[in-house]
């Protein structure tokens, strides 16, 4: 049995977040096949890493550059990027063509000394190619939900669509809420913000709508929430170049054909996971 440490910012009790969400359910996975501990960045030391085996490393904005390079010096290690790290703006659409600046490269040195990269979607796999030289990339082509969750978005992708268009209420700046309300007023479109502190109870609320509309401020390097609501049969109206998600030929796919898809490529993803660590 492998002894592995995973790293992150933040974990799923902690935040409520996409990244977080992936990580837990690949968490959830890999404790089934190996000694795995989780270690917050923040708090992580040296000692906790020398008896590993391999190291997999979520967002890892908090990790002090002296574990940096402990990690780079003596471990295997994978990197699962959630949010282009490797860029100091976080969101390579802010440069002509994903074409990122050197200067505004970071961790250039972990990232070309990764085992392997995994990444959510062909733009993101070809942006980091792009831009860093020898960089080991692999794509899984998805984000990764559980098989309660799976369940759950079968069921409601039956939901009849008694409403027209929903936009969703975020504080988080990235996505957009402000701009995305102005923009319906001003285009004259009549919509509904939905939220709730509970994802399930939001997807419930989102699967009585026929559209969705989001408006992303970022290269988002999957969108969770648009594979979801085209997974409950929504439209999708969106900025599809800002959009991991439709960077995949599979998205063209709805409802149960999408969900059935996508549980097939978590089965892969997961698959590769436990062969990469």
């Amino acid at each position: 049995m492998k002894k592995i440490a995973f790293i992150a910012d933040f974990y799923s009790d902690q935040v409520s977040g996409g990244a977080e969400n992936n990580d837990s359910n690949l968490i959830n996975y890999l404790k089934t096949h190996n000694e795995l501990n989780c270690y917050n960045s923040r708090h992580l030391s040296i000692n906790d890493l020398k008896d590993k085996d391999s190291i997999l490393i979520g967002n890892f904005t908090m990790l002090p550059s002296t574990i940096i390079d402990y990690i780079v010096e003596n471990k295997n290690y994978v990197i699962y990027e959630h949010d282009h790290k490797y860029v100091v703006t976080r969101d390579p659409s802010k440069f002509k063509n994903f074409m990122i600046p050197k200067q505004k490269i970071t961790y250039k040195d972990f990232y070309q000394n990764a085992n392997m990269i995994v990444v959510l979607s062909k733009i993101c796999e070809q942006v980091l190619k792009d831009n860093i030289d020898s960089v080991n990339v692999y794509n899984i082509g998805c984000s990764l939900w559980s098989d309660k969750k799976f369940k759950l978005l079968k069921e409601l992708s039956k939901t009849e669509k008694t409403k027209n268009l929903c936009i969703m209420k975020s504080n988080n700046p990235v996505k957009n809420y402000n701009f995305t309300k102005n923009y319906c007023h001003n285009n004259n479109l009549q919509y509904e913000s939905i939220t709730s502190e509970s994802s399930n109870e939001f997807l419930k609320l989102m699967s009585q709508y026929k559209k969705f509309l989001f408006i992303p401020t970022v290269l988002e390097t999957f969108s969770r929430i648009c594979a979801e609501a085209k997974m409950m049969n929504l439209e999708v109206m969106t900025n599809k170049k800002l959009i991991g998600f439709f960077s995949e030929q599979y998205s063209s796919l709805k409802g149960t054909e999408l969900i059935e898809h996508i549980q097939e490529r978590n089965k892969q993803a997961l698959k590769t996971f436990g062969e990469l660590v």
